[in-house]
């Protein structure tokens, strides 16, 4: 029987060829590419630069410095055992000591904008002054021994950050705004008040605290805390305005009214009038006021600062209000620069970079510039103040004081600021 098996053509023996051909071709560059693919990373594994060791968090140390000395202010700097007097050249680190002596004031001012005003006869450290680079987060702290002081702790951007105030019994924290004061008496009591924002402390007899504005509690020298208490209102100042002038034919026999706004939850007042915004030496601090007014007699002519506090049933003191200056003077009428002059003696002229120290004496109430800048002048007529000197090289300063009954004195004296 014949068989019905075709014989193949050659074309389709060819069309076999060319399909196995072509697979053949593909596998094999696929198989070349896998290859080469493979040794390509085997040779970037085996050649890579190895990998930088984990950074750790560098924390720096910016710096606190001194906007405001009064008086005899000195400070340890951490390591030392010498008490140096404060100028605002003066860097202040972690674990450096600063103290105020009696009748005196400083103002430190942290890298972060928080601003820590220190009362007469007070100790502080300071504990913290630091920033993370990495997440740009600050902490500022001090720890005070002893006194007073008032803090002021700027808003918080988006790196956040926080400020912390410690005493022997208590320990505060806060990582908002917020403004206070914190002091140690000699019995070793603690005070906190806290005058806006909010602070979180903790005493070191464990009791946890929450304050915020108007909110005030003091803890015992063993750590126990208080009853939390509310401060009064703060009153709004009247009379004189600030920046006002007051004149008086005889100033000395002059009465000066001094008044504000009633605070209903008052029940009395205490006033505080100084030559200085500081306060630290007061001509007139008079507590137990029932009227919202109080007379002061005999002011001489001259700048003089004045602030009140108002006091609740139970003596709670609260907040003093922001001080008001002003000025007391004869009519512009009246006879100027024919008294005998002042006495003006410069005991210390002192130049580091660019600020100049000057230090002296005048008569009571007597008017002092220095290069045509007003000077602070204490009751007793002496001076202490820090300038800040406009240009470098040698060059004078004029130093005048114009006494109460309009004598003059001048003095210049040269100075050299290096570049």
């Amino acid at each position: 029987m014949a068989s019905n098996r075709k014989t193949p053509r050659a074309s389709d023996d060819l069309v076999d060829w060319f399909t196995v051909s072509y697979k053949s071709i593909y596998t094999v560059v696929g198989i070349v590419l896998a290859g080469a693919a493979a040794f390509g990373y085997y040779y970037y594994v085996q050649n890579a630069p190895p990998p930088p060791p984990p950074t750790e968090t560098v924390i720096t140390q910016p710096t606190a410095h001194f906007s405001g000395i009064e008086g005899t202010v000195k400070v340890k700097a951490v390591g030392t055992f010498e008490w140096i007097s404060a100028d605002s050249s003066i860097a202040l680190k972690k674990s450096d000591i600063v103290r105020t002596g009696p009748g005196s004031a400083a103002e430190i001012r942290f890298f972060d904008g928080t601003v820590v005003a220190v009362g007469a006869d007070s100790l502080i450290m300071i504990e913290a002054s630091s920033s993370d680079p990495s997440s740009r987060k600050s902490k500022v702290g001090w720890r005070v021994s002893n006194g007073k002081v008032e803090f002021q702790v700027p808003p918080r951007g988006a790196a956040g950050g926080e400020a912390e105030i410690s005493t022997p019994t208590v320990t505060a924290r806060t990582e908002t705004a917020a403004t206070g004061a914190i002091s140690v008496a000699q019995s070793g009591e603690s005070d906190v008040r806290v005058y806006g924002g909010q602070v979180m402390a903790r005493t070191k007899a464990g009791d946890t605290i929450e304050l915020t504005q108007n909110e005030g509690v003091k803890i015992d020298p063993s750590g126990k805390a208080g009853v939390e208490v509310k401060l009064p209102g703060v009153p709004v100042l009247l009379s004189p305005t600030n920046q006002s002038e007051v004149a008086y034919p005889d100033p000395t026999r002059a009465i000066t009214l001094l008044a504000w706004k009633p605070v209903p939850e008052a029940t009395s007042y205490q006033v505080l009038l100084d030559y200085s915004p500081h306060f630290n030496r007061p001509l007139v601090d008079r507590g137990g006021i029932k009227e919202n007014s109080v007379e002061v007699r005999g002011l001489d002519t001259g700048k003089y600062y004045w602030r009140v506090a108002a006091v609740d049933r139970d003596g709670v003191i609260g907040r003093f209000s922001d001080f008001s200056r002003f000025a007391v003077a004869r009519p512009s009428g009246a006879a100027q620069g024919d008294g005998p002059p002042p006495p003006l003696t410069i005991d210390t002229l002192d130049v580091r970079a660019n600020i100049l120290q000057i230090k002296g004496r005048t008569e009571p109430g007597a008017t002092v510039t220095v290069n045509g800048q007003r000077v602070d002048v204490h009751a007793d007529g002496s001076f202490n103040e820090f300038i800040q000197l406009g240009k470098v090289g040698r060059q004078f300063v004029v130093i005048k004081a114009v006494g109460i009954n309009g004598g003059e004195n001048e003095q210049r004296r040269p100075v050299l600021v290096a570049d």
